[in-house]
């Protein structure tokens, strides 16, 4: 299982971006999380296959709001059961 941590900034607070991630990442059968940062990016904790993992950190650049980078490292953090918004 690949584990990454992905950080999105740009125009992400306040348009449903952790929404969208978390609703995404569950279909895909992902599991992490995803919360809003100090500053106006959000972060999120993704887990699951190679090509899951590729195919749902392409899909942010189509999340609401406007994406101006997405940040993606290795992450060696536990995975959850799901998928959830932290607040």
């Amino acid at each position: 299982m690949d584990k990454k941590l992905i950080r999105v900034t740009g125009i992400v607070q306040g348009v449903g971006f952790r929404w969208f991630a978390s609703r995404t990442a569950r279909a895909m059968g992902l599991r992490g999380w995803v919360r809003n940062l100090p500053g106006g990016g959000v972060e999120i904790f993704a887990a699951g296959g190679a090509a899951k993992l590729g195919e749902f950190i392409q899909s942010l650049y189509g999340g609401p709001g406007e994406v101006a980078d997405v940040n993606v490292s290795p992450s060696n953090e536990e995975a959850p059961a799901g998928f959830e918004i932290k607040f």
